[in-house]
């Protein structure tokens, strides 16, 4: 896996994620271009499964992809089923939901 995916540098724990949750650099190239900020402290994008089946980008079913990120660094990475509880943990983050 590159350490570089278009404007967004990888870092060694957002690697380790994407391959440990099975999450590719394909389906990466086809969310990142969608995501519109990243020049906050910290971003939390969520890709919610209509944005991935509109695209038809194979994903798990009924699971949100989530990113974290910050100033174009890709923090972490997951599947989640229920990302409204990311709106009470993550209180200063920037959000964006890929519908």
């Amino acid at each position: 896996m590159n350490k570089q995916i278009l404007e967004f540098r990888k870092t060694d724990h957002f690697l380790f994620s994407q391959w440990d949750r099975s999450i590719d650099d394909q389906l990466l190239y086809k969310v990142l271009p969608f995501v519109e900020c990243t020049k906050c402290c910290k971003d939390v994008i969520i890709v919610k499964p209509s944005f991935l089946k509109n695209r038809d980008i194979k994903a798990r079913k009924n699971d949100c992809l989530i990113v974290i990120a910050t100033y174009n660094v890709l923090i972490t990475t997951y599947w989640c089923n229920h990302p409204d509880y990311l709106y009470n943990k993550e209180k200063n983050a920037h959000f964006q939901i890929l519908n």
